[in-house]
């Protein structure tokens, strides 16, 4: 227990020795544990006012045509069946989340000329992902708790307050998120430590990784919302 705790506060206070130590014992079973359990409770904490809002969108949407009275009506409706679901759904879409993302570092890293194994690259992700998916995950849902909105921000849209979040240009700007930021240096130094290689290398390729995610994820949320008339 002591060791778990140790991991935690040693991922924000010395990231790069600390991931580099999980990539090389290939430890990620308690971060991941950690994570999955954080993204449960937070999405089974904020369903309510989710809920509600993902109702308000659709109601101001393309797809309210096709929705009958009662569907509209019972939109922002749910059991607490439903609720359990949704927090056990996150928690999966978390993990899937964690291994795909493992599998492009490491695809990256490897192309870069990095050593190690994906398992070793998982660990360091899962470890890493303490700073944006734990930290960054109860600082947003206790923002949305007391806000009463989904649209909170932790990174540059917070600077731009009056654009629509359907926008190109909102969708593009969410990417920088503080939080995620802050990951992607603790892992880059991390993967520094443990691939002896420069941290300037290191960066540099996570920076080509963050691009490269950023641009499937701006382009699949732009024309998504897109299709659903939003």
């Amino acid at each position: 227990m002591n060791a778990f705790i140790d991991n935690i506060i040693g991922v924000i206070a010395s990231p790069a020795r600390t991931v580099a130590k999980a990539m090389e014992q290939k430890r990620w079973q308690a971060a991941l544990v950690l994570v999955l359990l954080v993204t449960a409770v937070c999405t089974f904490i904020t369903f309510p006012v989710t809920k509600t809002e993902q109702a308000k969108f659709i109601r101001d949407s393309e797809m309210a045509e096709k929705l009958s009275d009662d569907q509209l009506a019972d939109l922002d409706k749910f059991t607490p069946v439903q609720r359990a679901s949704g927090a056990a759904f996150s928690a999966v879409f978390a993990a899937l989340v964690l291994v795909v993302g493992s599998f492009f570092v490491y695809l990256f890293f490897k192309v870069g000329g990095a050593e190690g194994l994906y398992v070793n690259y998982f660990s360091g992700v899962a470890q890493a992902s303490v700073l944006d998916m734990v930290l960054g995950g109860i600082l947003k849902s206790t923002l949305v708790m007391l806000k009463k909105t989904m649209l909170v921000h932790t990174g540059l849209t917070m600077f731009f307050p009056g654009m629509d979040f359907r926008s190109l240009s909102f969708i593009t700007l969410s990417q920088f998120d503080f939080f995620s930021l802050w990951y992607l240096v603790a892992l880059a130094l991390g993967i520094a430590v443990f691939a002896k290689i420069s941290p300037k290398k290191s960066i540099t390729i996570a920076v080509l990784y963050f691009l490269f995610k950023s641009l499937i994820l701006v382009a699949l949320s732009f024309f998504s919302m897109k299709m659903m008339g939003m």
